[in-house]
């Protein structure tokens, strides 16, 4: 399978004098390394949750080989009806020459969609919401409407890799959200870089779930919103593996 090696880079703490010289030397890892990505949401188009578990996502067109998925990884599969997707390090659009791609959404039971995906230069994040109707539906699809905005909340994000306590994650992925103890489906929250994000979505003294999608995985962690700036910790073992 080939794959991207994430880049990592090394930070040196400050360490006691009589301590072994790397006992608080920290590996960070950066997952800043796809630059122009695209953020796949795929949804039943007539209820608003998230595409079956055996929906199948295909990339399509002459750039298909240079398509990739936000971990590195060219096995491309939708989690919970989402994945990121973006071109290799080593190509980027320019404005005169924009690179298109075409994603092709299947299910059992579901009309096929396709949806043309093009990354330009002057627009590295974006997101894409799909739609798919069962086969014989004719009703119209649902409208989601947006959240309301609130004061702003700043979040930072750190991976933690459960076997390596040496090791952190700076993500760069996008975020999703829900109220906690609803059955609501994740709502895009935004584009995370290195780890923050700023958002004016979140209420005051409501209790949030967040989530990413990296590498097929979801990782989750909720906080209750009583203050303007957090720093939260997600479980990435898949980011560790580099």
């Amino acid at each position: 399978m080939k794959v991207i090696k994430i880049g990592f880079l090394v930070l040196m703490m400050t360490w006691l004098a009589c301590k072994k010289p790397t006992e608080n030397i920290k590996i960070v890892v950066d997952t800043d390394i796809i630059k122009y990505t695209a953020m796949v949401n795929v949804t039943d188009a007539q209820t608003g949750a998230a595409a079956p578990a055996n929906a199948v996502i295909t990339i399509l067109g002459n750039d298909a080989a240079n398509i990739y998925e936000i971990s590195g990884k060219k096995d491309i599969k939708l989690t919970q009806g989402r994945v990121t997707i973006g071109l290799h390090p080593n190509v980027a659009p320019t404005t005169a020459n924009p690179i298109s791609i075409t994603v092709e959404i299947t299910a059992p039971n579901y009309t096929k969609q396709s949806r043309t995906v093009t990354f330009t230069a002057e627009q590295r994040q974006q997101l894409v919401n799909i739609g798919i109707s069962k086969v014989g539906n004719t009703q119209p699809p649902i409208v989601v409407p947006p959240p309301p905005v609130y004061q702003e909340v700043s979040l930072n994000f750190t991976g933690r890799c459960p076997s390596r306590p040496d090791v952190e994650v700076r993500p760069s992925v996008y975020v999703s959200f829900k109220k906690s103890g609803t059955n609501n489906p994740y709502q895009h929250l935004g584009y995370m870089d290195k780890g923050n994000i700023t958002t004016n979505l979140l209420a005051l003294n409501e209790t949030y779930d967040f989530q990413i999608i990296f590498g097929g995985e979801a990782y989750q962690v909720s906080q209750r919103i009583e203050q303007n700036a957090y720093n939260l910790t997600l479980d990435m073992p898949e980011a560790c593996k580099f």
